[in-house]
């Protein structure tokens, strides 16, 4: 009995032993608690106090931590969440409901969690903001798998990524996408904004052997575009060609037109000769012959016939009149010598004042720019948007460019307007109300790059207005972009 129990004993020691090495060999983290969550701006959470539904906030109508990281409850006011857990945040409330309900029961809970974002833009099939993944790095080539890839017009040599605090970087997309690791930067972090640029698809008009479109190389120049439609249009019964070749024009695709004298050019002269051309652009060149070319902000641009002379106002008539995003105070006459000419038209349009005595003649190039100076007017007017300034123009002018307030939902005498560069970036107060009455004599004279914003007058905080306008001058950028 004895030998068979201890045989028994030696074979239960053994078991032990094993079951206490596998003890020993399992890692520790595995029994340890996970780390308690800390809350985030953007985290939703429900509060629930029993027996109190006044002081319950649930999935029906939950709160929001803010963007500065508070949320407020009754009679405890503004409370800091950010960085703190649900245990802390629980106690908080339980210590400031205590001076009012007797042993308070709370309870918090974390019902939706904000995501770490990244923003795709651009070039790519699905352009938005997509949740970074908790499992994996999420790199460029993956960014732009999580958009559905990229378009036929996206760029396949480079790209720019925008990160809060640091200035833009351009990234290497052709070694990228090539899988060179040296080429990437690393992980995507929450709030990164990558942008695929269209290629670089540039038009070739006029007086060139194969007009047409054609893909440039990025840096690509106004040379390389002329050489891609094989140069100058020629006579073939003569050898001769009709291009004028000191007066072509860059027409940017924003509009602006640039002058370009491709016989300095050609004969690497002229520091033009590197001047790139972007998506969008067109590079015209006109034919030597009885016209007047009309560029830029006229509402018919193109070719007229001029037998030899005309009045400026005559020869805008014939592209149409100036549209309304025209500059008439830079009107550019070119010469067939490359001679410049600016002329100030602005008293004619705006105050009815007499033509100056300008003339044009057969062989000139009109061109009339785009008004750059712009101003945003936003909120409760009947139509939102960016407008171009004309001189003088008032903030009420440029409620008017909005076709105005909406009626009995705008508060006009709570405007806000932010000046960029201005007082530090503080928006200023405008009642509308006194400037329309004429209790306010002197209406605000509107600059270039002002935001006016017209809040509901429904909704009257201070901190919400000056956050939303704060952010439409934050991302301006990207409505000039696109």
């Amino acid at each position: 009995m004895r030998t068979r129990y201890g045989v028994c004993l030696d074979a239960a020691l053994v078991v032990y032993c094993l079951v206490l090495l596998m003890v020993l060999l399992c890692p520790a983290s595995a029994n340890s608690p996970t780390a308690p969550y800390h809350l985030r701006p953007g985290d939703v959470v429900q509060i629930t106090v029993a027996g109190h539904p006044e002081l319950t906030f649930d999935s029906r109508n939950p709160i929001e931590i803010r963007a500065d990281g508070r949320l407020s409850y009754p009679f405890a006011g503004e409370i800091m969440a950010a960085g703190k857990t649900i245990e802390q945040i629980t106690g908080a409330l339980v210590d400031a409901l205590g001076h009012h309900l007797r042993a308070p029961q709370v309870a918090v809970n974390v019902i939706r969690y904000r995501d770490e974002e990244i923003y795709v833009l651009g070039e790519v099939n699905k352009p938005g903001a997509y949740a970074l993944p908790q499992d994996r790095d999420v790199g460029i080539r993956e960014a732009i798998a999580l958009a559905a890839g990229l378009t036929p017009e996206a760029s396949r040599e480079t790209a720019r990524l925008f990160r809060a605090g640091a200035p833009s970087t351009l990234l290497d997309l052709a070694k990228i996408l090539a899988g060179d690791s040296e080429a990437e930067i690393g992980q995507l972090q929450a709030g990164d904004t990558l942008v695929i640029e269209r290629r670089n698809i540039v038009s070739v008009i006029g007086e060139v052997e194969k007009p047409g479109s054609y893909q440039l190389p990025d840096g690509g120049t106004v040379a390389d575009a002329l050489a891609m439609a094989e140069g100058f249009a020629k006579d073939y019964g003569t050898g001769s060609s009709r291009a004028n070749r000191s007066q072509a024009v860059l027409i940017r695709a924003d509009k602006t037109v640039v002058p370009i004298n491709l016989a300095a050019i050609l004969s690497g002269n002229d520091p033009q000769a590197a001047m790139p051309m972007h998506s969008g652009d067109t590079l015209l060149i006109p034919e030597v012959n009885n016209q007047v070319v009309v560029l830029g902000e006229v509402r018919q641009p193109g070719s007229y016939y001029l037998a030899s002379e005309e009045k400026l106002s005559a020869v805008l008539a014939m592209g149409g009149g100036v549209t309304s995003n025209g500059d008439s105070q830079h009107i550019r006459i070119i010469g067939p010598d490359s001679t410049v000419l600016t002329v100030n038209y602005e008293p004619v349009f705006r105050e009815g004042a007499e033509e100056p005595d300008v003339w044009c003649y057969a062989g000139d190039t009109v061109i009339v720019p785009t008004n750059r100076q712009r101003a945003a007017v936003f909120g409760f007017v009947n139509q939102p948007g960016v407008y171009p300034l004309e001189s003088g123009d008032t903030i009420l002018d440029l409620i008017g460019k909005a076709r105005g307030l909406v009626p009995e939902k705008s508060a006009p005498q709570h405007t806000v307007l932010m000046r960029q560069g201005a007082s530090g970036g503080e928006p200023m107060r405008v009642n509308l109300r006194d400037l329309t009455e004429g209790r306010d004599p002197e209406p605000l004279v509107v600059q270039d790059g002002d935001v006016i914003f017209v809040p509901e007058s429904k909704k009257l905080h201070w901190q919400d207005w000056t956050e939303l306008i704060t952010s439409i001058v934050n991302v301006w950028w990207l409505f000039d972009r696109f």
